[in-house]
């Protein structure tokens, strides 16, 4: 398997994992209109508002994971290109969620950018 294909692979397993599962656990550890209006279920911090959320990030993230993908095929010119591309596809991305559910919280994906960007500046090196 090329470095590519690794890098996707740790991105879709081991990345979007870990940031979907700290990301889910902020959110309903947090108090925000995403939880705390949520009537069907037992309580914010609860286990279904937590998988619930969970799910919805891990897709966000392997949504990411795959334009990072995308972009790196694609462009296969300098590390900045490649960066800056996958950056504005994200951020683009970050906004549309954010004016589909009016919530701040949203914002902490770009921390998921910097992730991203920090592992395919280490992979890069490598090389």
């Amino acid at each position: 398997m090329d470095k590519m294909k690794k890098e996707l692979v740790l991105n879709l397993w081991g990345v979007s994992l870990v940031l979907s599962l700290l990301y889910s656990f902020l959110i309903v550890n947090v108090d925000n209109q995403l939880v705390t209006e949520a009537p069907y279920v037992s309580g914010p911090g609860g286990a279904v508002i937590f998988v619930y959320f969970f799910l919805i990030l891990y897709v966000m993230h392997l949504v990411i994971s795959l334009v990072g993908f995308a972009v790196k095929k694609s462009t296969k010119s300098s590390l900045f290109k490649r960066l800056f591309f996958f950056n504005v596809i994200g951020l683009i991305i970050i906004g549309i969620v954010y004016f589909i559910v009016k919530e701040g919280i949203v914002f902490f994906l770009i921390f998921s950018l910097a992730v991203y960007s920090l592992i395919s500046v280490i992979n890069h090196r490598m090389d």
